[in-house]
């Protein structure tokens, strides 16, 4: 996973092979503040996803796939200015 802040943008690559993804946006320290967005399988490996509606502060994201066989998943940190 790639974070853009200049382009409010967050980037990440999955298999052509994934079948269902989402990305979770969790707050820190407000729980009430998750946001989730489904991806939908496009046949391109690189995914971009927008960050602009999310308030300032850091944010714990995660990815999570499943491609049919498992279920995947990748975790990072941003901070939102």
């Amino acid at each position: 996973m790639t974070f853009e802040p200049t382009r409010h943008q967050l980037a990440f690559v999955l298999p052509e092979s994934f079948r269902k993804a989402e990305v979770i946006f969790q707050k820190r320290l407000a729980q009430s503040e998750d946001v989730r967005l489904v991806v939908q399988p496009n046949h391109r490996p690189r995914q971009v996803v927008s960050t602009q509606a999310l308030s300032s502060g850091i944010w714990h994201v995660i990815l999570n796939w499943w491609d049919g066989r498992g279920q995947y998943w990748a975790e990072k940190d941003i901070v939102i200015h």
